[in-house]
């Protein structure tokens, strides 16, 4: 097919497409341009009814990505590279940024080539804008590890249409002679009067009751409400991912975890309950607070934990009985790894239900100025543990985005 005469295929025949043609068409569309020939990309090829049943809300339930006989979703991929790298006594350093745009690169220029080669065989394509708008559905559905991200979908099959094509904006509106040329009210003008101008446009304004296409796009189609909700989406799934670090996303809350994971990195945190010395331990997942525990410090019945360790890691574990407990390790001074069993069995019962309530919205990912508000707001008959409350608000607010607060010991009230 003569690329000018490309059509976008959104309804496709029975007609089934064979294995020996996709893996023919992928290994040849994986001939395209990568960077540093790392091929970071991987291929999920859906034909199951009832996976592609899954995917469908990923995008808006459109109805060719359950008609379709195949769904191919291509995924940026620096998990291959790093699993290669860690075979073979090298260190990757691909959880950041720059590593998901560079598979994102690669992951699309080969969606492309795939693309013009699968409609030269007469094969229809519809290309999924939808893809990075709800990730985290996909990543589930498909399950993707870490460093793998789905940047593009395509469904595939051969055409039971022959759609009109849609047009096109002029040369003079995508290319820039040397620098880039301003687009002034004139240009914008010669650029956009003939498509605005289509019968199919006109009307494309009147039925949603707007002035302009432009309005249409900006008010109905692509909204600043949508795209930063779905940007805040896209983030998240980022930081699940490992491609971004969530602590550096202020007011990105990462997805929910149902099961907690066995190990946990902790931060200590002292903080004084009326003239009591007592330390709390953060457990986080993502870099955002997951749970917390509380003890009262330096107490034969206490927690024994020098003044110099500020991180660890809280271990969930199981006893022989099966009964669930969770610990704290640190790595001390020397270099050794030092355990504090049970910290659950440190609490007052009375202190250990409420704890439970703080960390049981964390873990639903309640936001942290929303959970130190449900804190405060406590009034409790016993004043020491209304300032045992007011402690812990003092020590998530130094998870809080853009803070300037500054932490210290001093005594709450």
């Amino acid at each position: 097919m003569n690329i000018k005469q490309r059509r976008t295929i959104r309804k496709y025949t029975q007609q089934p497409v064979s294995d020996e043609l996709l893996n023919q068409l992928i290994e040849d569309a994986s001939r395209t341009q990568t960077m540093g020939n790392l091929q970071l990309y991987s291929v999920v090829v859906t034909r199951d009814e009832e996976r592609k049943e899954m995917l469908a809300p990923a995008h808006f339930s459109q109805p060719m990505v359950t008609q379709a006989p195949v769904v191919l979703t291509i995924c940026a991929d620096f998990r291959r590279t790093s699993d290669w790298c860690l075979n073979r006594k090298a260190n990757p350093g691909y959880d950041n940024v720059l590593s998901f745009l560079n598979a994102a690169t690669d992951a699309l220029l080969f969606t492309q080539t795939f693309c013009c080669l699968a409609e030269e065989k007469g094969l229809g394509i519809c290309f999924l804008g939808t893809t990075v708008y709800q990730p985290q559905t996909i990543i589930s559905v498909l399950e993707l590890p870490e460093l793998v991200f789905p940047v593009a979908t395509l469904t595939v099959g051969w055409p039971a249409e022959s759609p009109n094509q849609t047009d096109r904006l002029p040369l003079q509106a995508i290319i820039h002679q040397e620098t880039y040329n301003a687009f002034t009210p004139e240009r914008i003008n010669s650029c956009y009067s003939e498509r605005e101008s289509l019968p199919e446009n006109k009307h494309f304004v009147e039925i949603n009751s707007k002035e302009t296409l432009a309005q249409v796009f900006t008010d109905i189609r692509y909204t600043r409400k949508d795209n930063e909700s779905m940007s805040a989406t896209l983030l998240t799934a980022l930081a699940q991912q490992k491609f971004l670090k969530a602590e550096n996303l202020p007011g990105i809350i990462p997805a929910v975890t149902e099961r907690r994971p066995d190990v946990l990195e902790c931060d200590v945190v002292r903080f004084q309950n009326k003239k009591e010395k007592w330390v709390a331990f953060v457990g986080l997942l993502d870099g955002f607070p997951y749970e917390i525990f509380t003890g009262l410090q330096d107490d034969e019945e206490g927690i024994a934990i020098p003044k110099s360790v500020q991180k660890g890691f809280i271990i969930k574990h199981y006893d022989r009985d099966g009964q669930k407990r969770y610990d704290f390790q640190f790595i001390n001074k020397r270099g050794y790894k030092t355990t504090i069993e049970g910290l659950s069995e440190r609490f007052n019962p009375e202190y250990w239900d409420y704890a439970k309530l703080i960390s049981g919205v964390l873990r639903y990912r309640m936001p942290i100025d929303h959970v130190i508000r449900l804190i405060t707001s406590l009034q409790l008959e016993n004043d020491t543990i209304n300032s045992w409350t007011a402690g812990v608000a003092r020590v998530l607010k130094k998870y809080l985005p853009d803070s300037s607060q500054t932490f210290d010991e001093e005594e709450t009230e």
